[in-house]
Formats: C-alpha cells, structure tokens, sequence
C-alpha cells in the first residue's frame, strides 16, 4: 500500500496541471516558461456547476517572497490558466506585465479562474432579498474552496498567511472585489476595473485599500459610482477613477493608477510591520487618508487642495493619499 500511495503521488507531481485539477483535492506541478514551476492545487466547492475550483501557485523567481499577487483569470479551464502563466510572461501581454510586476517586487502568484455566480448586470442594492441570500451563499461555497486551497499553500509550500494583493478585471474584478470583502483579514489591497456589478461593502472591508477604476461609457458606470459612495461613507480607504470615453476596456493609464496603488500599499505595508517590531501589519489607512493634503473630485476630473473641500460636491470628495497615485489618477 504504500508504494501504491508513492507511485500515485509521484504521477501527480509530474502530470500537467489539468490532470490533477480532474480529482478533487490532488496537487500536481508543472515547469513554467519562466524556469519556475506552476503548483496546482484543486478544491471540492459544494457548488452544483461549479463542483471545483482550481489554484495554481507560481512561486517567487527569486526564491524570497515578501508577498503574494492573486490574479483572478478570464480563463475557464486548469490548461487555459496554465498557459497564460507560461506564455504570457514570454508575449508581455496584461499578464504578462502582471508577473514582471510580481518578479520586481519578490511575489509568488495565485491564479484561479473568474467562476461566475452572481447577476453581473445588478448590485447588491438591486437585489431582492431572496436574491442576494441565495447568491451569497453560493459565493461563499467558492470563497472556502479558495481559503482551503490558499490555507494549504501557507502550509506546504511557505506562503505567508495575509498582506495579498488581488486584482481582476471585467467578470474576474466581480470576483475580486467579493472574495476581498469576505477574506478581508487575507488582503492588503484589491485592484477592480470594469467590474460591471459590486457587492454590499462590509465593514472588514475597511482594512483594506481599494482601486477601483471603470470607463464613464461602462455599462455598470452608475453601479459603480454608488459602490464608491457606500465603501467611502463606510471609511473604505479607496482610490475611484472612471476614465471619460472609456467603455468596457482598459488602457495603460489604467494598468499604471492599480500598479501605483500596489506599490503605496506594499511600501506602507512594510513601514507599519517596521513600526510594529517586524510582526506584519496593516497600516492606519484611515490616518494615511486623513492626513492627505490632496483632494479630488470625481466627477469633474480635478484635484485640489485638501482645504478647498467646498469646490468639490460632497459625492464627489476623494481624498488622494500620495503623489504618485495623484500623479497617475490626474494622467488623462
């Protein structure tokens, strides 16, 4: 028996990453184009069409990992998320862009697949009750399927227990922005952009820092406005920008205000964990916020001093929390 069980572990370990996502539970490694190796790790969900869910681990090309860059994917197959991983570090496409940023600053990875369960056309606030009870519940079925998978790899394979970034984009930032405000304790930041739809903000959410960015020509543009305003009213420290002419896209302006949002969460990440004797901890966003000197007005595209707050609509007040993220949040 049990070189029965080391022959099967050994064909797990050498079999592609799609094999192993076919059994529940089952690991598998796979060589990645970049010289690392992609570790998948499948999870049983509970969740009638959506009875697994599939991570892959990249880890840190450096070999130290100061942290970790989740990539929820628009890919709907383990051999579709495997080769972007592969190939889209060698094409320097969006993702590829997304592992140079994991590689710079000493990241491992975690990608899955945007499995959708939600109504992408309506908010929370446009749910019945019913509704939203029954779509909760069917996310939270996916949202323990990633927690095990994520407890797993801080067991077996060193990654660190919080302080995750997360960033998607169309269905994969409706993903996103629900698994950060229900594992609000994993996350130090979330980059959301074109999510045409937005759960019911949470007060754990508050612990973490928001980008989130859209096109005025957006379908979900106006569901997008109220979730800032709600997040905001809550004390969410969150940094909105909907580009004007944009529609259901991205652009390099985009991809260069989350990148920025990344790096003042990373570095205020590491000067709060300083301050707290090296124990890793969240920095006071709401001090950080406060204490800005730079306010923005959403609507209108502008910025001012912190002190000119009556220029701004009530609605529209943003506070800006540095100069690099002024910087790119004014770049039209």
């Amino acid at each position: 028996m049990k070189r029965h069980a080391a022959l099967l572990a050994a064909a797990c370990l050498l079999a592609p990453p799609f094999i192993c996502a076919a059994k529940s539970r089952t690991e598998g490694a796979v060589a990645a184009g970049n010289g690392s190796s992609l570790v998948c790790r499948t999870e049983k969900t509970k969740l009638k069409g959506h009875e697994q869910l599939s991570l892959f681990l990249r880890p840190s090309t450096s070999g130290k990992t100061d942290g970790v860059l989740c990539l929820c994917l628009l890919a709907h197959t383990p051999e579709a998320i495997a080769e972007l991983l592969e190939k889209g570090y060698i094409a320097r496409t969006r993702i590829g862009r997304d592992l140079d940023f994991a590689d710079s600053h000493n990241l491992a990875v975690v990608a899955w697949s945007a499995q959708s369960v939600w109504d992408p056309t309506r908010n929370w606030d446009e749910l019945t009750r019913a509704e939203a009870k029954r779509i909760d519940a069917n996310f939270s079925l996916l949202a323990k399927a990633w927690e095990d998978g994520i407890k797993h790899f801080v067991k077996n394979h060193g990654l660190p227990p919080s302080g995750y970034l997360i960033k998607g984009y169309s269905a994969a930032a409706q993903y996103a922005q629900r698994l950060a405000l229900r594992c609000p304790e994993r996350f130090l930041a979330v980059n959301a952009h074109i999510a045409s739809s937005f759960d019911a903000p949470t007060k754990g959410g508050a612990s973490v820092l928001w980008c989130v960015t859209t096109g005025e020509n957006e379908l979900g543009y106006g569901r997008s406005r109220r979730f800032f305003k709600a997040a905001r009213d809550m004390g969410y420290p969150i940094i909105y920008k909907a580009y004007p002419g944009l529609a259901h896209e991205g652009n390099a302006r985009v991809v260069a205000l989350g990148y920025k949002c990344f790096e003042y969460a990373l570095e205020e990440y590491a000067r709060a964990t300083r301050l707290n004797g090296g124990k890793p901890t969240k920095p006071d966003w709401t001090d950080l916020f406060t204490s800005s000197m730079q306010l923005a007005d959403i609507f209108n595209q502008a910025v001012y001093p912190k002190f000119d707050y009556f220029c701004v609509p009530q609605d529209f007040r943003m506070l800006l929390p540095s100069e690099e993220i002024k910087d790119a949040w004014i770049d039209e």
